[in-house]
């Protein structure tokens, strides 16, 4: 009875696969294998000079930085990053969180890791989607990783505007002053793992990350579920 009530629901509400559409079996969440396969990957991925943590040369005093998919306009990560914050696929971030951490473990580079800060969002932008999707990464993430996640230690401290059309220096001026650290020393000389799901020009990370490094002997590492390199 019991499998035929599932059999019923599937066929009225299909788990269907974010990228292609197509029927996922009861092993896969969200996404099937074959296109998780075929995802666009960061290149790179564990090379302490990649492209991303070049990107914030002279910018922040990091120990590591990198990315598991690279974000391109026209493939598949756009659809995941979409429904991860658009469509309240909760399950979808969780378990892409684990992506991130499995192949951060691959790395070899965060295996001092401390803890994770998600990168907060304002509680009025929260409150409008209902979950701050980077949060849904770090427990996926911490899960795989085995380490604790503080998503309380951090806030943000004005809801800026999008940041989707902006160019670089608007996004820069736009970022600044946006994060405060509210209880320091729950984080004094910790390696702090700071995640986001997509870094673009880095003004955000940059913005988080300067507030965290003045935290009396804190290491800041930064990964990213995709970057637009």
């Amino acid at each position: 009875m019991k499998n035929l009530l599932a059999s019923v629901g599937q066929m009225l509400f299909p788990n269907l696969c974010v990228c292609c559409d197509g029927y996922l079996s009861k092993q896969e969440v969200s996404v099937c294998d074959l296109c998780l396969y075929t995802l666009s990957k960061f290149e790179l991925i564990a090379a302490l000079d990649n492209p991303l943590a070049k990107k914030f040369w002279g910018r922040l005093k990091l120990e590591a930085a990198t990315a598991y998919l690279s974000y391109k306009g026209t493939n598949d990560v756009k659809k995941l990053m979409h429904a991860l914050k658009y469509k309240g696929d909760t399950h979808l971030g969780i378990e892409m969180g684990k992506w991130l951490g499995d192949a951060l473990i691959r790395t070899g580079n965060f295996s001092t890791i401390d803890c994770v800060i998600p990168i907060p969002l304002h509680p009025k932008r929260q409150m409008l989607r209902g979950y701050n999707q980077c949060d849904l990464l770090g427990h996926g993430l911490c899960e795989a990783m085995k380490i604790p996640m503080i998503s309380d230690v951090v806030v943000r401290e004005r809801h800026n505007s999008t940041q989707t059309k902006k160019k670089r220096y608007d996004r820069y001026v736009n970022s600044k002053e946006l994060f405060r650290v509210i209880d320091p020393s729950r984080i004094q000389g910790k390696n702090v793992l700071l995640i986001d799901d997509v870094i673009t020009t880095g003004s955000t990370m940059e913005s988080c990350g300067s507030v965290l490094l003045d935290v009396e002997g804190l290491k800041l590492s930064l990964a990213s579920l995709a970057v637009a390199i």
